[in-house]
C-alpha cells in the first residue's frame, strides 16, 4: 500500500493558505462598513466583539494549519537533506507573527479614540511589524542555502517569502505581505503534493 505521509502537510498548507485570504478579506469588509459609517481616521476602526471573534477565529483555523504544515516542512528538510538551518528558526518565525496578530487584535477591541494612545498602538504595530520582517528575511535566505531545488520549488518559496517580508519591514504594502504569505502557504502546499525524486516518498506495506 502507498501512502504520502506529507500530504496532510499539503492539504494543511492549502487551507492555511485559504483562512489566511478569508481573514483578510472578512478584515477589509468590516474595516470599509466602519469606514462607510463614519469611523474612519488615523487608528484601525474598532470592530464589535462578534467581527473580533469571526476574524480571529478564522485567523487561528489559519495559523493552526500554518504552524503544522511549517513544523512539516522542517521535517521534511531534515529528512530529505539532513537541513537543519531553520530548526529553531522556525518557532521565532511563528512567535513574531502571533506577537503582530495579537497586537492587531488588542488595536480592534480597545478602539481608543485618544490621538496619544492610538499613536502608541501604531507605533507597536509597526515595531512588530519590522521585527517579523527582518525575521523573515533571515528565514527566506537560510531556505536557499537547501542544498537541493524541492523539485523546482526551492526558489519560488525562497523569493516569495522574502517579498512579503520586505513588505512588512516596509510596513505601508503590509497588507501586500499578507497576500504574498498565504501565497508561500499555497505553494508550499504544492510542494507537498510535488511527486519527484526529491519529495517522493518510500512505498510503505
Amino acid at each position: 500500500m502507498k501512502t504520502h505521509r506529507y500530504a496532510a502537510a499539503g492539504w494543511a498548507a492549502i487551507l492555511s493558505a485559504a483562512g489566511t485570504l478569508a481573514m483578510l478579506g472578512l478584515s477589509l469588509v468590516f474595516d470599509l462598513a466602519k469606514i462607510v459609517e463614519g469611523q474612519g481616521g488615523f487608528r484601525p476602526p474598532a470592530w464589535s466583539l462578534r467581527q473580533v471573534v469571526l476574524v480571529a477565529s478564522v485567523d487561528a483555523f489559519a495559523w493552526i494549519l500554518g504552524i503544522y504544515a511549517l513544523v512539516r516542512f522542517r521535517d521534511l528538510l531534515r529528512e530529505r537533506y539532513g537541513f537543519h538551518a531553520i530548526d529553531h528558526l522556525i518557532w521565532v518565525v511563528i512567535g513574531a507573527g502571533l506577537l503582530v496578530a495579537c497586537a492587531a487584535y488588542a488595536q480592534r477591541i480597545a478602539g481608543v479614540p485618544q490621538l496619544g494612545n492610538a499613536l502608541v498602538g501604531v507605533f507597536t504595530s509597526v515595531i512588530l511589524g519590522v521585527l517579523n520582517g527582518v525575521i523573515g528575511i533571515v528565514f527566506a535566505t537560510r531556505l536557499l542555502r537547501i542544498n537541493g531545488n524541492l523539485n523546482g520549488y526551492k526558489k519560488p518559496l525562497s523569493y516569495v517569502y522574502l517579498a512579503g517580508s520586505i513588505c512588512f519591514l516596509l510596513v505601508i504594502p503590509s497588507l501586500v505581505g499578507v497576500v504574498l504569505l498565504a501565497a508561500w502557504s499555497l505553494l508550499l502546499g504544492l510542494a507537498f503534493f510535488k511527486k519527484g525524486e526529491e519529495l517522493e516518498e518510500l512505498e510503505v506495506v
